[in-house]
């Protein structure tokens, strides 16, 4: 596993195809079976969407998951968080999950929007980003839109562009650190993920490319773990550590 240094990456490839991931929700992974509290809000297209919330403290951790998947997935690295001294939110997007359907067309990063407006209405006061694949675009693409800006970002896998969301037109704009990450052999991810890092501003960003091709949240687990997990908690000692 590998820290890669950067060289620029020219070209805009096709928007790479979401890797279809298992539905995870079960028994294990709701409210207090998962260490947490569910909890219930309205996205910003009028999704009644579900989560759950793991941990206290005023820096809080929003975590979206990837396509055809659900909050499960964040569940173990969500723990870790809280037990680090983060308010730690998972949440289901829209039509995923034990998420509702949107009443307006659907909006990802509206609903990371409204994920954050949630944990900073129960004490949050300064706010990380993290996202695997689709979930990433979508944390990336929110980003520019929420005041004050997120302490940081972290992309796992995202692709520069999903649905209607655009992160590689949102990169330059972003105001926070933000950590792209994904595996070399997740080749169009790969891409993406250098892609989106040259069109941060230099100030603010960081890319670990890891040699496999986990993809997503399988990048914090597999043979790329731990060097992906110390990626992470550095930014976040960093940039947003814990505060009570």
């Amino acid at each position: 596993m590998l820290l890669a240094l950067v060289t620029a990456c020219s070209g805009d490839p096709e928007p790479p195809a979401e890797q279809a991931q298992p539905n995870l929700a079960g028994a294990s992974c709701t409210g207090e079976a998962a260490g947490g509290t569910k909890v219930a809000f309205i996205g910003g297209d009028g999704a009644p969407l579900v989560g759950i919330e793991l941990g206290q403290g005023r820096t809080g951790v929003v975590l979206a998951h990837q396509n055809t998947s659900d909050l499960c997935e964040w569940l173990p690295y969500g723990k870790r968080l809280a037990g680090k001294g983060y308010r730690v939110l998972a949440f289901d997007f829209a039509g995923e999950g034990g998420s509702g359907d949107p009443e307006s067309p659907l909006s990802l990063d509206g609903e990371v929007v409204a994920a954050v407006e949630h944990v900073r209405s129960r004490g949050a006061v300064d706010v990380v980003l993290m996202g695997a694949s689709k979930g990433a675009t979508a944390i990336l693409t929110a980003a520019t839109s929420i005041s004050p800006p997120p302490k940081a970002l972290v992309s796992l896998s995202a692709p520069g562009r999903f649905d209607a969301m655009d992160a590689l037109a949102a990169a330059p704009k972003l105001q926070s650190p933000a950590l792209y990450v994904a595996g070399k052999a997740d080749s169009q991810f790969a891409t993406s993920a250098q892609q989106l890092y040259d069109a941060t501003p230099a100030t603010s960003r960081t890319i670990l490319l890891v040699d496999e091709g986990a993809h997503g949240t399988a990048l914090l687990s597999d043979a790329s773990g731990a060097t992906v997990t110390e990626a992470i908690e550095t930014l976040l000692a960093r940039s947003a550590p814990p505060a009570a």
